[in-house]
């Protein structure tokens, strides 16, 4: 692994870990939905560090789909990792801090799957992306 990444794929994994099995509600979902995005975030963008040793500030402001459409990032993601990084930016964005009312079975099992996933996307950065010098010089950070 990557000396700067390194500490960005620590935190992410470290996030996952730190939810438990959801149970209280839309108010527990809207949390570990904005940790699951927070942990997907940071994985991206530990490979966009281990490419340029910064995140250039024009990229700060942007959604996660954004962020990986300008970086040539999104060419080197498989469908499952487009799409969670689709959902999560558009359930964020939905959320925006406000809890909304959902079945909790049902947001269970998504907030699961979306778990799932998102180590899934967090070890694919670290062996596929940061792990594989030909990709990442193929991503376009500066």
């Amino acid at each position: 692994m990557g000396f700067y990444a390194e500490p960005w794929l620590k935190e992410a994994r470290d996030r996952i870990k730190s939810i438990s099995v959801p149970s209280g509600g839309a108010q527990t979902a809207s949390i570990d939905l904005n940790t699951v995005a927070e942990a997907v975030e940071k994985a991206i963008k530990a490979a966009l560090i281990e490419n340029s040793g910064t995140i250039p500030q024009r990229l700060e402001n942007q959604n996660l789909v954004a962020i990986c459409q300008t970086t040539g990032m999104w060419d080197v993601l498989p469908p499952a990792l487009k799409a969670l990084v689709q959902e999560v930016t558009s359930l964020r964005s939905n959320f925006n801090g406000v809890p909304q009312t959902s079945n909790c079975e049902s947001s269970t099992v998504q907030l699961q799957r979306y778990f799932q996933v998102a180590r899934g996307l967090i070890d694919y950065m670290e062996f596929h992306v940061i792990g594989n010098d030909s990709v990442l010089k193929r991503l376009k950070v500066a």
